[in-house]
């Protein structure tokens, strides 16, 4: 009888059970290294590449014709045609360089791609910042001239409240920050923004054009009163100690003298018989002119001692000692960098007692009036001219 082979039944296929796999302490370090580095990579690589964006030159074309220097800005003012249009305008007299002057809200992508240098004048809207980043996507070189600390002003009026906008807060910090060059006109502005945000601060004072002024003759002065002037926009808080002293100098010397005001006019003063005020928002020349024409024998600069007014410029020590009108001062930084006391001008403490005995001095010495005269007029022409303003910006801004 053969034998035959016992066949077993075959079992049937089922899912095999896998068993997990026990990696060493070793191997799953590497494993993880291995996917940090992954994502550390993307995540560099998209940093790069955002990097790249942002510093790449952009191109714009433009049919436009080339310009030296486009000047934005936030408003037409007087501070924007002295510190800025009237030294370029007579630059392009001298070498022919092409500006051209607009309001932030009326700049085109195209114009900024025209200009070699583009100045950026009093702005803080976001929208005109956007332009700031533009002019350097475009390889433009970048001014920013500030002639007010709007970080320090209080927001008690109108305009206060404005620049204390959060959003115009911040978009002003980018600006002193970003910005290339930053040009100022008061020192210690110049000092306040290195210390804090952009150490390529520039500082040189405004110009007066002594060609121009000159030929305004002058009328007569009146030698049977005492003038004394103001000439400037509304200075109320300024004005607070200084409108007892000028009550009480009215009191004492009666029809002696007399106040005159140009633009502003304290309130209670308004009624006085012996005050005389106009109106302002006439042009900046005219306002020059009307100022050389008046003849005063003494005009008044009061500042209050705060810190936004430490960063303001010394306008009024430029105008005054321009059109030969002895000038009495707060006490504050903004003209005792300038004023040499009884050579140049007259310095007095903020206070109603100090402003009263000051202008009485000066009343009463028509020999240091007359001293303080020619000297601080030697002064603006050696530190104001518009040739002097155009050789700083010649040397400091275009670099040339």
């Amino acid at each position: 009888m053969a034998l035959r082979k016992k066949i077993r039944p075959r079992k049937r296929a089922g899912k095999r059970k896998h068993h997990p796999v026990r990696l060493s302490a070793y191997q799953k370090g590497s494993l993880d290294g291995f996917q940090r580095g992954k994502e550390e990579g993307l995540a560099q690589g998209r940093a790069d590449a955002q990097k790249r964006s942002q510093t790449a030159v952009a191109v714009i074309e433009t049919a436009l014709p080339k310009m030296d220097v486009l000047v934005i800005a936030a408003g037409m003012i007087p501070s924007l045609e002295i510190g800025v249009i009237q030294p370029l305008q007579t630059l392009n007299k001298q070498e022919n360089l092409q500006f051209d002057v607009k309001l932030e809200t009326d700049v085109t992508h195209e114009m900024i791609a025209a200009a070699n240098t583009i100045v950026f004048v009093r702005n803080v809207e976001p929208a005109a910042y956007a332009l700031l980043e533009l002019a350097h996507q475009l390889n433009k070189r970048t001014v920013y001239v500030i002639d007010d600390n709007f970080l320090e002003i209080q927001p008690t009026t109108p305009v206060g409240e404005y620049y204390n906008d959060p959003i115009r807060r911040e978009t002003f910090i980018k600006f002193l920050k970003n910005t290339q060059i930053i040009k100022v006109d008061a020192p210690d502005l110049g000092t306040y923004i290195h210390e804090r945000y952009n150490r390529h601060v520039i500082y040189f004072p405004a110009s007066i054009d002594f060609e121009w002024l000159d030929q305004n003759e002058k009328a007569d002065k009146d030698q049977g009163q005492v003038v004394i002037g103001y000439a400037g926009g509304d200075k109320e808080e300024d004005f607070v100690p200084v409108i007892s002293a000028l009550n009480k100098i009215l009191d004492y010397y009666g029809g002696f003298v007399r106040l005159e005001f140009y633009g502003y006019l304290p309130p209670s003063l308004a009624d006085h018989p012996s005050v005389k005020y106009e109106g302002g928002g006439m042009e900046y020349k005219e306002f020059l002119k009307k100022l050389n024409q008046s003849n005063w024998n003494i005009g008044i600069a009061p500042l209050a001692n705060n810190s936004f007014n430490k960063g303001k410029t010394n306008t009024k020590f430029r105008e005054y000692g321009a059109c030969g009108i002895p000038g009495i001062y707060s006490k504050s930084p903004v003209y005792t960098h300038w004023v040499e006391q009884g050579e140049t001008g007259y310095l007095v403490e903020h206070t109603e007692q100090h402003w009263y005995e000051g202008i009485k001095a000066m009343i009463e010495d028509p020999t240091m009036r007359q001293r303080i005269k020619e000297n601080a007029h030697r002064a603006a022409r050696q530190h104001f001219s518009i040739q002097t303003c155009i050789d700083n910006w010649k040397r400091y801004i275009f670099k040339t």
